[in-house]
């Protein structure tokens, strides 16, 4: 075990999968109720960010619909975002906005999930699908989590995931590990008549937004591990007996004293 300097002073234990597996093991068996792992999904369990895949290949196709335009003029107006134009046009300021820290993170995740507003789930399952396959996502699915994920399945643990990404674009990609539908809790716009409305039909899934999802989807369970890598999972690693980061963001580093017992996974 190593460890790693945060801002000159501070420290944090530097840990294999083999060592982290150790403490989940150990920490499981002080548990007399049922306990899951809770994991957030880009940065976490992969490399990258697909609901930022998602959302620029969503304006480089020029695919907002008339359906999200008030919607996305109302948000520029909150934020002081100009923006000129129609539905594509606004969401592409918003994103600049966000891209350049003048938009909040939180209200940006919740807008790139309703701005596909007027498509139908099957429309926004092809072109989940096609991003996927276009950015490699089977490859950047950070190996030193798998063993992990594989003890979990051995001991009948149950994995969920968090993501502040749309929901569409976190199912597909948590699938090929395993992770049930109904185990996943992320942006999720409403639906309406069939098409996607410009509106969350769910509290938004940031900061304690995340462990607020959880408690609603397994509220009789334990918090046993979990893993993140951005400040706004601060709290889900908080709620967890093994708190682990995963390439830490630089702004996640700065509040690790506020996490106890934090490691950091050596990738």
């Amino acid at each position: 075990m190593t460890a790693a300097h945060l801002d000159g002073s501070a420290t944090i234990p530097r840990e294999s999968t083999t060592d982290i597996l150790r403490r989940i093991e150990a920490a499981h068996g002080t548990y007399a109720t049922r306990t899951a792992l809770a994991f957030d999904a880009d940065g976490t369990l992969w490399e990258g960010d697909v609901g930022v895949d998602l959302f620029e290949a969503f304006l480089a196709g020029r695919f907002a619909r008339p359906e999200a335009e008030a919607a996305l003029r109302r948000e520029a107006e909150a934020f002081g975002v100009a923006a000129e134009g129609g539905a594509h046009e606004i969401a592409s300021a918003l994103y600049a906005a966000f891209n350049a820290e003048r938009y909040p993170e939180d209200r940006a995740f919740a807008m790139m999930a309703w701005a596909f507003a007027g498509w139908r789930e099957d429309e926004l399952a092809a072109l989940v699908d096609r991003v996927l396959e276009e950015k490699g996502h089977a490859g950047r699915i950070r190996p030193a989590l798998l063993p992990i994920l594989d003890w979990a399945r051995s001991r009948g643990v149950p994995v969920y995931v968090v993501s502040a990404s749309p929901r569409a674009v976190i199912e597909r990609a948590v699938a090929r590990l395993g992770v049930a539908p109904e185990r996943i809790a992320a942006m999720t716009p409403a639906v309406r008549e069939g098409r996607l409305a410009p509106e969350l039909g769910a509290p938004a899934t940031y900061g304690e937004g995340k462990t607020r999802a959880l408690e609603r989807i397994f509220p009789e369970l334990a918090v046993l591990a979990a893993f993140g890598d951005s400040a706004y999972d601060a709290a889900l690693l908080r709620a967890a007996r093994v708190p682990v980061a995963v390439s830490p963001s630089p702004k996640l580093l700065a509040v690790a004293d506020s996490i106890p017992g934090l490691v950091l996974l050596a990738t």
